[in-house]
């Protein structure tokens, strides 16, 4: 209990969600064929998202339509954006156990699957050195394909 509200209070402190939503964005999955993909990297966020929240989300975006298209398109990868305020979105944060804005990336969704959480590496970086955010998720989904 003790580690979960020092957790809690990290991510707050971290995350300055202080209300302000500069830009709205829904639960959106990348086409791609309807087989389970390799790896799989979630990005949760609520209604009001802070600024770097909006960068992790623009610049893993990015990554996923450019340099990590083709594996999309092969249904290796997937990115979902999940809204963790709508009913849908609160099922999937459960089970990561979700409660602030996170990114994760998962191998094997569904089956043995494991959960990397790369939410403090991203606050970190998606603003301040974009470069280096999307060079550590590409080398995650690679990592996790092989």
């Amino acid at each position: 209990m003790l580690a979960m509200m020092i957790a809690t209070f990290s991510a707050t402190t971290l995350c300055a969600c202080n209300g302000t939503n500069t830009e709205t964005s829904s639960s959106v999955e990348t086409s791609a064929p309807k087989t389970a993909p390799k790896v799989e990297v979630i990005y949760f966020h609520n209604k009001q998202r802070c600024k770097t929240c909006i960068a992790i989300e623009n610049e893993t975006k990015a990554l996923f339509e450019g340099e990590l298209a083709e594996l999309v398109k092969s249904g290796k990868v997937r990115l979902r954006i999940v809204d963790f305020s709508t009913p849908e979105g609160k099922q999937i944060a459960k089970k990561y156990k979700v409660t602030f804005s996170s990114l994760f990336v998962v191998t094997n969704p569904g089956k043995n699957e494991t959960a990397e959480d790369l939410t403090r590496f991203a606050f970190a970086n998606a603003r301040s050195n974009p470069e280096a955010f999307r060079k550590e998720v590409k080398s995650k989904v690679m990592n996790g394909i092989k």
